[in-house]
């Protein structure tokens, strides 16, 4: 089953400063997962004490360790009980009091969790934008739609879409017509790119559910989409990269970044401007798809050869992946 591999691949599940002392749930594949941050960094810990099942989501951080709402059960970082206020400070703890420990690790302005090892590390970007003094990276925000990670990714991999629920942001250039192009397999997902006569945008997909869309400027024309600010000149690039977090099979917590490698003393925010209204155009398609999750029968919904290549194409990679963790 796909859901069983994709508990091997990190997936963000909060924005770093949203994660503080204070205990908070979140959910990943439909599990309730506890998320605080001590003086090591952030710990994430399934959220249901062992004792009574009470969500220790709701509880506190008491003498550096998480401590259960309901009978005050202490926890310490690796997810065992180091205290039970009714045993006494001498009492013998049971060695099954411990709760799943989930691996965590901070990147690129979030935290993400695996809940089982690791298959791979968290997407890379496709010019090394956060390692790069000539580029400008950052977080764009989080939306959270009522749809399933896959179709999300789908939907950004496509671009064959654009003249119609993006009008007037989007566009190709030359038109709805799709010519020709060409896709790539790589260890991890796809390669591809598309020439509209003045963008040239170049997708890049990291399995699970990562997406790269780098639009090269081609015939400077000036603010030639809602992503280029002023006026655009040839070899300025801008990257918008998209990660889908499978909160559950029917709903999806996702990440949005932007890079440039232009315009650097032009404030970030001026460059996310228009997003919201794009994620909303998508949003609004998107929840509406039936099925909710994505269909890996490539005869459960009639496709284009062309138009649809890397939609065909994403849709064998996942049922490829599930296949080789079944």
């Amino acid at each position: 089953m796909l859901e069983q591999a994709l508990r091997r691949y990190w997936h963000p599940v909060a924005v770093s400063a949203d994660v503080t002392a204070e205990p908070r749930q979140v959910r990943l594949l439909g599990e309730p997962i506890v998320l605080y941050r001590d003086a090591a960094g952030p710990v994430a810990l399934a959220d249901r004490c062992v004792h009574r099942g009470a969500a220790l989501s709701g509880g506190c951080i008491r003498d550096g360790r998480l401590m259960c709402p309901y009978h005050g059960w202490q926890y310490d970082r690796s997810g065992k009980v180091a205290f039970i206020p009714a045993l006494g400070p001498d009492g013998t703890i049971p060695s099954g009091a411990k709760v799943a420990r989930r691996r965590v690790r901070e990147q690129h302005g979030a935290v993400w969790v695996a809940l089982e090892a690791p298959a791979a590390d968290p997407p890379p970007w496709p010019d090394d934008d956060w390692n790069d003094p000539a580029r400008r990276v950052f977080l764009v925000g989080t939306w959270r739609w009522q749809a399933s990670a896959a179709r999300m990714v789908e939907n950004a991999a496509d671009f064959s879409h654009f003249n119609f629920v993006h009008a007037g942001f989007t566009e190709l250039a030359d038109g709805p017509f799709i010519k020709p192009h060409e896709i790539t397999l790589t260890g991890d997902g796809m390669t591809y790119a598309y020439d509209d006569g003045v963008l040239v945008r170049s997708y890049t997909l990291h399995l699970p559910f990562a997406l790269h869309d780098r639009k090269s400027v081609v015939a400077a024309a000036g603010g030639i989409t809602w992503s280029e600010q002023g006026d655009s000149r040839a070899g300025d690039v801008t990257t918008i990269s998209s990660v889908a977090s499978p909160v559950d099979q029917a709903e999806t917590l996702i990440f949005v970044y932007l890079s440039r490698n232009h315009s650097l003393d032009v404030a970030d925010a001026d460059f996310a401007v228009g997003f919201d209204e794009i994620m909303e155009q998508d949003r609004t398609v998107v929840e509406a798809q039936d099925p909710v999750e994505l269909p890996l029968d490539p005869r459960a919904e009639l496709h284009l050869k062309v138009a649809d290549g890397a939609s065909l194409v994403y849709r064998r990679l996942l049922r490829e992946l599930a296949a080789a963790h079944a």
